[in-house]
């Protein structure tokens, strides 16, 4: 039986859907039908043979390679420990996407599927703590299996990557692990698939079908409110720079000033 040898983690709204979908087209590849899996963070409990029937059967396998993009994995505060429990060799993708705009993004997600009831971003941003703070703590404590406002309201707490990668960085090296920008990717697809190719160890035959997936439309994010929100991140993304370079740095003042 098969299992995983990549998983795209994260984040969320950050390019995931588009890059499993060029992945599905590489002949070296062989991918599940669903794109969410979630079994290291929703479906845990239905065990690990589960998840592994999850993936193509072997007579349709051979010298390909398999994996999985659950974006909650990057997040989930118990998902880097059982990865390494069943995948301590498995190669680990991870977008990263400019923190105010994701969180955007997400905003306008739930809004989409009415899991947000608050009407303006800044609001769901306010009142971010007093929603997440303790259901994370019930998950850490596994006093809960699942939450759905920890996942759903974490417009900041997903942005903070450095503290999400640093938690994956006790249990895996940073060797494991493959860094896409999301601008990049999404200004330069084939460039950013090179880059993962090799890092996956597969050939260089990009994808002719490059049309970005699950795209959504939202009003535009007023200057003033994306300086207010960044200032949250600014902490985070000097260290997240630290670890990764510069090229992880992103600008969210008026263009204006």
């Amino acid at each position: 039986m098969p299992k995983p040898d990549f998983l795209i983690i994260g984040a969320q709204k950050c390019g995931t859907s588009s890059l499993f979908h060029y992945l599905g087209q590489h002949p070296d590849l062989i991918l599940p039908s669903l794109k969410e899996i979630q079994f290291f963070s929703l479906e845990y409990s239905m065990g690990w043979n589960w998840y592994k029937n999850q993936f193509p059967q072997k007579p349709f396998f051979k010298r390909k390679l398999t994996g999985e993009a659950s974006p909650y994995y990057l997040f989930h505060p118990l998902v880097p420990a059982r990865v390494t429990k069943h995948l301590p060799k498995v190669k680990l993708i991870v977008m990263l996407r400019n923190p105010v705009d994701r969180a955007y993004s997400h905003f306008w997600h739930e809004k989409k599927y009415r899991t947000e009831p608050l009407d303006s971003f800044e609001e769901a941003i306010a009142k971010e703590h007093e929603r997440i703070s303790e259901e994370e703590q019930k998950l850490i404590n596994k006093k809960i299996t699942q939450s759905q406002p920890y996942r759903s309201f974490s417009y900041l707490g997903r942005g903070m990557y450095f503290k999400q990668i640093s938690e994956w960085l006790r249990f895996f090296p940073i060797t494991q692990m493959h860094f896409i920008k999301s601008e990049k990717f999404f200004e330069s697809p084939g460039t950013e698939m090179a880059g993962l190719y090799r890092f996956l160890g597969i050939r260089q035959i990009i994808p002719d079908n490059l049309t970005p997936q699950n795209t959504n439309a939202y009003p535009a994010l007023e200057a003033e409110i994306r300086e207010r929100v960044a200032i949250n991140f600014l902490g985070d993304g000097k260290k997240l720079a630290g670890l990764l370079g510069d090229q992880f740095v992103w600008d969210n003042r008026s263009q204006s000033k």
